[in-house]
């Protein structure tokens, strides 16, 4: 046993300061069991800080104690080391249901997004939907980037053709009430034992559009998909009705992440007082339980800061070692409620050291997003609330040529010639921006604003910094 550290490479170099205490190391005909003790902060500059966010555990084995570090020998998982675990639910109570494809022809495309409508289990009472999990077809495992089922209303045309999620077919943008997620590497979810999302009622949707994110780099050809998300429901209902919340930075060009930056930091803008505005009568405050994080390759930290009046007040999820590959729902330690009147400002923290073009806001794995999925009570039909940068202040700051629209905007600050300190002039602006505001209803109907930046403060390390090992 080594309280260890790397330095440039293997093998790892035993730390000055051992930081743990073995509990026990024990093995039997299948396992080996090892329980050790530490502090989550040991002042040791060579430990990591145990927080609240993804843990990346790296296990390199081999026949001898020399080790050899190759792909051949080494497991690699991330997961919480404080993950809040919930009561398990009876699943005597829990009726399932599919939402998925089948045997979808996946494009050799790079990127496709694929679409069609389902129906919901035919209830005649309400239920309450308590949990969900991946469906996932062995043969597209890689290639299915995300799947995410929306509610929509009842008065459109309903067919099970499979389209484009972005094409010609307008009822899709009709469908925009988030129900369900899943990403790269999420497991199956359980909601709060307090809350179900209720299906049966007269105002509760009878279809759903089911969205797979199809990202088949390799152009694989003749690969058949049969992947989606299977619900539980139950008649024993629960105290609240929930849904999900999308907010973050609308997924636009707009948002961009120059080539080159080490760290660069993007905002996306909720105004909640947006909400009674567009749905025509007040609305009371909602309680924030749970959180999705979700970016693409380039982001490395995710934050869900709160704001009310204008000022800093809480977190509503962050996870400063945020891995694309493990995209799993997670709780906040107790209910935040949200305000009607408060803010939510979304930071993706982007590094491209290794690119060499600017990289924009857009569908594929290799543009980028930066977008929180809230899981709240009471349910409100509110699909989205975010926002988009005043672009055109960059450009102004970066003294570009003048740009008559957004699109001539985003032109120039393709062909902007990139350097560090174009990079932190950038970043500034960014900072200093205003945004334009944007509510979606869960039918597709939106309205905007403009509205003024708000003052961030950049994440803090924890105070244990006077570090006992050089």
């Amino acid at each position: 046993m080594q309280d260890a550290h790397f330095k440039n490479e293997w093998p790892p170099v035993v730390d000055k300061s051992q930081d743990y205490e073995l509990l026990e190391l024990s093995r039997n005909e299948t396992h080996v069991v090892l329980r050790v003790w530490r502090q989550w902060f040991t002042c040791d500059s060579h430990d990591l800080e145990i927080e609240n966010d993804t843990i990346r555990v790296i296990i390199v084995h081999g026949e001898d104690h020399e080790f050899t570090f190759s792909e051949e020998n080494t497991y690699r998982k991330s997961f919480f080391f404080l993950e809040i675990l919930k009561e398990v639910v009876d699943p005597d109570i829990l009726i399932p249901y599919e939402f998925k494809l089948n045997d979808f022809l996946i494009p050799v495309d790079d990127t496709t997004y694929a679409c069609t409508f389902i129906p919901m289990p035919n209830v005649s009472t309400k239920h309450h939907i308590v949990r969900y999990e991946v469906i996932q077809d062995p043969d597209s495992i890689g290639i299915v980037h995300h799947i995410v089922i929306y509610g929509c209303g009842n008065n459109l045309h309903f067919s099970s053709e499979i389209g484009s999620c972005y094409g010609s077919d307008p009822r899709y943008a009709k469908c925009m009430n988030s129900m369900f997620g899943w990403a790269v590497g999420g497991e199956v979810f359980d909601f709060p034992p307090d809350m179900g999302v209720p299906i049966g009622t007269e105002d509760d949707p009878k279809y759903i559009r089911i969205e797979i994110h199809y990202s088949n780099f390799q152009n694989k050809q003749g690969i058949l998909d049969s992947s989606g998300i299977r619900i539980y429901y139950t008649p024993q209902l629960r105290e609240h009705d929930g849904g999900i919340l999308m907010t973050g930075i609308f997924t636009f060009p707009v948002h961009f992440v120059p080539p080159g930056a080490e760290l660069f930091r993007s905002y996306g803008l909720c105004n909640t007082h947006l909400i009674p505005q567009i749905l025509g009568h007040p609305v009371e405050d909602f309680h924030v339980n749970t959180y999705l994080l979700h970016g693409h390759l380039t982001v490395r930290s995710i934050r869900t800061m709160h704001y009310r009046n204008g000022t800093l007040i809480g977190s509503l999820g962050e996870d400063k070692r945020y891995d694309f590959n493990f995209q799993q729902v997670r709780d906040l330690p107790g209910v935040i409620t949200v305000q009607i009147g408060d803010q939510i400002l979304v930071e993706c923290t982007s590094s491209t050291p290794d690119r060499e073009g600017v990289t924009f806001g857009g569908p594929s794995t290799l543009n980028e997003m930066c977008v929180v999925f809230l899981f709240y009570y009471p349910v409100i039909p509110i699909a989205a609330c975010w926002s988009l940068l005043d672009i055109q202040h960059v450009v102004e700051v970066l003294e570009l040529d003048e740009s008559e629209t957004i699109m001539d905007a985003v032109v120039n600050i393709d062909s902007a010639d990139w350097d560090e300190e174009t990079i932190a002039k950038a970043q500034n602006a960014i900072m200093e921006a205003n945004h334009f505001a944007i509510i979606n209803h869960r039918t597709g109907e939106m309205i905007n604003e403009t509205s003024s930046a708000l003052p961030i403060s950049l994440p803090t390390p924890h105070l244990c910094h006077e570090y006992t090992d050089d």
